[in-house]
């Protein structure tokens, strides 16, 4: 009873926090520009508007070919069917209860292959370890290419120039190897606390979730699948550039910049709803795009991709709600 309170209230919270950030985004803008959104909305190319949404479900098919090789490796041969509803039935749940739909999309697959879900459950951990360091590669990358451009929205936004990052850089190495002195000082006290112990098992289990790729039967197609995933991801956002005669100007390179930096939305919000879309506008921004369009780009963005999730995550659930759980031969 207490774990379902805390699921409700949990999943109350993310969504309010949702609302919250279109609440004060929806704030920031003017009238003028609030009737520009509503206008660039009624002036959306929709072609390119359902092709984002084909590219998004495109996305979580070719995740779903990843996990079904990652079920090779304990000697199951899981369908390209089963593998992808059981996906849309996990994005779909996340939507309502956040990060619940690892546990559905596992239970999916148990009911319809057998696949024991504390083993499924360690290949979404392993998923999620070569999600991040992608994530982290291009975030580095886009930080290298278009510089400039963060630096003046880091000067604008936060008052900081070079000099003052410069600065916050020597500051936090100091107190890295302030850090790194006090965890020596007091090693014997710091290894007997759960929370270092938290922290140093989920390191570890980071690390076994790498090395479980080299078990794998063709490791470079899991990650030839990881890069097309994130490539899709970028393809999807150039495409929602183009429902909009304000931003098809915006070339492949800036929709790798939006689409990086937008992810930080779902990593707070369900889906990243309200924070994602705000993301867009201030990122497009550096682009000379005003806010208005750039929030409506976002919106588009994350509509299309959730469109998909929700109608094929209902047909995934009703798919599943007819499987009988198949038993070990």
């Amino acid at each position: 009873m207490k774990s379902k309170l805390k699921n409700i209230v949990q999943t109350l919270f993310f969504i309010c926090l949702g609302f919250a950030f279109i609440y004060w985004f929806w704030q920031k803008l003017g009238n003028e520009e609030r009737v520009q959104i509503w206008q660039s909305l009624k002036q959306t190319n929709y072609f390119w508007f359902g092709f984002a949404v084909i590219i998004s479900l495109l996305s979580h098919y070719i995740r779903a070919l990843r996990w079904r090789l990652m079920s090779e490796t304990f000697n199951s041969k899981v369908s390209r069917t089963n593998s992808f509803l059981a996906v849309m039935s996990g994005y779909l749940t996340n939507l309502a209860v956040p990060r619940l739909g690892e546990i559905v999309r596992c239970t999916m697959l148990k009911k319809s292959d057998n696949i024991p879900i504390e083993k499924s459950l360690g290949t979404i951990v392993t998923e999620r370890v070569i999600d991040m360091l992608i994530f982290a590669f291009l975030l580095l990358f886009t930080l290298i290419i278009q510089r400039d451009l963060l630096l003046n929205y880091i000067e604008r936004n936060f008052n900081l120039n070079i000099n003052s990052l410069f600065q916050l850089a020597i500051i936090g190495f100091v107190c890295l190897i302030v850090i790194i002195a006090l965890f020596f000082a007091f090693k014997r006290k710091i290894t007997n606390n759960k929370s270092y112990n938290k922290i140093k098992n989920l390191l570890i289990g980071f690390l076994e979730g790498i090395k479980s790729i080299l078990k794998l039967k063709n490791p470079l197609l899991f990650i030839f699948y990881s890069l097309l995933i994130w490539g899709l991801w970028i393809a999807g956002t150039f495409i929602c550039f183009k429902c909009l005669a304000e931003t098809q100007c915006l070339n492949i390179i800036q929709a790798l910049a939006t689409t990086v930096i937008g992810a930080f939305g779902p990593m707070i919000t369900p889906g990243g709803i309200g924070l994602q879309p705000a993301i867009f506008a201030e990122v497009l921004a550096n682009y000379d795009i005003s806010r208005a369009i750039g929030y409506v780009v976002g919106w588009l963005n994350w509509i299309s991709s959730q469109i998909g999730t929700i109608i094929v995550g209902l047909i995934a659930f009703v798919y599943f709600s007819s499987k009988k759980i198949i038993k070990n031969q």
